[in-house]
């Protein structure tokens, strides 16, 4: 009988006072419970609010929201629904933060696509032990390559850009350039070559490198199985590589700080190259603007990660404070309560690091932290730590003048997990989330934003 209910709805959130109307979203009163939808410590916002109002009035060209989190922000929708809202509302003034995912082997973005030639080294902050020089991205990306090309391709979903900025500790390696040919990057596959000896056969050398006879074949142009010592054969890996297609001109963008070009007008492919010889070139991160007033919003998200994953990284840190954020939103939590080892203790030790690393750099301002989503573990049992990590972090909000939103509530706790993925809401792992899933999150967060601006201006 429940499950029957799962299907009914309670009603539309339309945020036709968001500038234009984004979606009708269901409210199913199984997975949300509204009485918790609100911001808590709404006050802590007002410097924020103000700067808003300052936008809207004219008086303000730009207000940046920065959103970090874990493999919920790192995916692209739970942080695109959010700025869109906001955008929306208040005009866009970038789509702000951008990594090159792919090329560091992990997800990313779908409306700003990266390839990359060259061998690039990647190390997630969750996965280094603290000798990785690991800034903004929250991950290492670095290559030695000095020939390398990347690739960068600007959805036309995208409102246009204007201006792309290079985050790096050395930005001065890189140059942004455009190409006289589209598409120079093309994925090859990766084939190791070995010498036949005396007594091999197609099959033993299939099994030494597992692979398949048909494949090895069909690599070499073989038509059939015959093989002679010294004979030479390309084996393939199952592995791929961006090869550069063919040779092009670039022109260069010209920059006047070693940092900032300027993108012309319709164009959506860039390239990202060697400015000159160096023994490393480590990217953090793009920033991409539009121009115009309104929101700049960064989302900033790793895989697996943690507060102390960030906390043992000062360059991350200087970085963020670099961005001079009017609000943070902080979405971590899920992570921790998967920790058998871990405790409540370990959750607030880490969080208090976190804010004492922003104190020291001036980050005061505008905090908003919100609690992790529901979860499972084992994809069966109800992640109740989730649960009482959620208070722990509306506790700790409280005592450190962070305004709060109770995510884990709204989406009814972990015991409305269940519900999430028999809605078809959420992954099959039931950690994460699917797209409507995330939508629906991040349009109710941003809906409670905008009723607490509008609480503030009355």
């Amino acid at each position: 009988m429940i499950k029957a209910h799962i299907f009914l709805w309670i009603g539309l959130l339309t945020l036709t006072s968001y500038g234009q109307q984004i979606e009708d979203v269901p409210i199913n009163p199984l997975l949300i419970d509204r009485s918790f939808q609100e911001i808590k410590n709404p006050l802590v916002l007002n410097d924020f609010f103000q700067k808003l109002q300052e936008l809207e009035s004219g008086n303000r060209s730009q207000v940046t929201v920065l959103q970090l989190g874990d493999s919920h922000v790192q995916g692209p929708y739970f942080p695109q629904y959010i700025r869109q809202g906001l955008q929306n509302k208040f005009g866009n003034a970038g789509r702000g933060f951008v990594f090159p995912y792919r090329v560091a082997g992990t997800n990313g973005a779908v409306d700003v696509k990266f390839k990359a030639s060259g061998d690039w080294k990647a190390v997630r902050n969750v996965k280094s032990n603290g000798d990785d020089d690991i800034g903004l991205s929250g991950i290492n990306l670095e290559t030695a390559n000095n020939d390398f090309l990347m690739e960068i391709n600007l959805s036309e979903s995208l409102e246009e850009v204007t201006e792309i900025k290079i985050v790096s500790p050395h930005p001065d390696r890189f140059k942004i350039s455009l190409a006289d040919k589209r598409d120079l990057l093309l994925k090859v596959n990766i084939n190791k070559t070995y010498n036949v000896i005396s007594g091999d056969y197609l099959g033993k050398i299939a099994a030494q490198f597992h692979t398949s006879i048909q494949k090895i074949q069909q690599v070499n142009g073989m038509k059939n199985t015959h093989l002679r010592a010294g004979q030479t054969l390309e084996i393939p890996t199952g592995n791929t590589q961006n090869k550069v297609l063919s040779e092009a001109s670039f022109t260069d963008l010209a920059s006047l700080d070693g940092i900032t070009y300027q993108i012309p007008k319709g164009v959506n492919q860039l390239y990202l190259r060697p400015a000159q010889k160096e023994s490393k070139y480590l990217l953090d991160g793009l920033l991409l603007s539009t121009g115009k007033n309104g929101i700049n919003f960064h989302g900033i998200g790793v895989n697996g990660t943690k507060f102390s994953d960030y906390n043992i990284f000062p360059r991350f840190f200087d970085q963020m404070a670099a961005l001079n954020p009017d609000l943070i939103i902080i979405s971590l939590g899920t992570n921790e309560s998967f920790y058998d080892t871990y405790t409540e203790e370990k959750l607030k030790d880490a969080m208090d690091v976190f804010n004492r690393e922003m104190i020291q750099r001036e980050m005061t301002g505008s905090v908003l932290l919100t609690s992790p989503p529901p979860s499972m573990k084992n994809r069966k049992q109800i992640n109740s730590t989730a649960t009482a990590y959620a208070y722990e972090m509306g506790v700790f909000a409280n005592l450190n003048s962070w305004a709060f939103y109770d995510l884990h509530s709204v989406s009814k706790t972990s015991r409305a997990m269940p519900y999430w993925h028999d809605a078809n809401l959420t992954s099959s792992d039931k950690i994460h989330f699917l797209e409507k899933g995330y939508q629906l999150q991040a349009l109710l967060l941003v809906e409670s934003i905008i009723n607490s601006y509008a609480d503030y201006k009355k």
